[in-house]
This record gives C-alpha cells, sequence and structure tokens, in this order.
C-alpha cells in the first residue's frame, strides 16, 4: 500500500505487469464500459430530455474503452513507456474531468429548460 505513494511506483520506466486482481477490476471495468456504451445505444435513439445526456456518455464510455483497452494491451505486451502507471493515473483524472463536464453541462442544459418552461407558463396568462 505504501508502494502506491511513492513517485518511482509512477514514474517507473520500467514497470512489471499488473498483479492478477488489478487486471481482473480492469477487465470488470471496460466490460462496464462496453455494457453501458450499448445500453446508450439504444437510450440515445429514444427522443426525450436526456437524448444529449445519453449521446455524451454514450462518447464517454466507447473513447474510454478505448484508452483502457490500450493501456491493458500495452501492459500485457509490457511496452515499458506505454504500460506506466502514470498513463493509468492520467486516464482517471480524464476519467472525473469529463464526467464532471458533461454532469456540469447537462445541469445547465436542464436549468434552461425549466427556465424556458416557467416563462412559457407565465407567457400563458398574459393577453
Amino acid at each position: 500500500m505504501f508502494n502506491l505513494l511513492t513517485f518511482k511506483y509512477w514514474f517507473n520506466p520500467t514497470p512489471d505487469s499488473l498483479i492478477y486482481s488489478a487486471k481482473i477490476i480492469l477487465v470488470l471495468f471496460l466490460i462496464f464500459l462496453f455494457l453501458a456504451g450499448v445500453f446508450f445505444i439504444f437510450f440515445k435513439k429514444k427522443a426525450g430530455p436526456y437524448k444529449v445526456l445519453a449521446n455524451k456518455l454514450y462518447e464517454f464510455s466507447f473513447v474510454n474503452l478505448f484508452i483502457g483497452f490500450l493501456l491493458f494491451f500495452f501492459n500485457y505486451q509490457q511496452i515499458y513507456f506505454l504500460s506506466s502507471r502514470f498513463w493509468f493515473l492520467l486516464w482517471l483524472i480524464l476519467l472525473v474531468w469529463w464526467l464532471l463536464n458533461i454532469y456540469t453541462n447537462f445541469k445547465k442544459v436542464i436549468f434552461r429548460r425549466e427556465e424556458r418552461n416557467k416563462k412559457e407558463q407565465f407567457k400563458k396568462y398574459l393577453p
């Protein structure tokens, strides 16, 4: 556990392969991303207020599935620089940033939709 906090672990130019449990967790996460992408393919075809969100989450799922598959492949083939641990850390940071970006954009869309509905309700009673 203390190894995770060292500089050498994250930026080792010749890292070891992932341990078995980490490989299983990564594969399960990739399967989850694939299933989420398939779910959002069907969900984005339906018209409604969540179509924009489904489209963004569809793109998020398949792009990160591709990146995760590349990281897994590089680790499996033991390509030293491309299987370094900092790529996983960078990927995790980008995952969180992208999800926060999707959340804030969707929150803005919902807020605008509510404001528009309030204006329409108000205009309904004006002559």
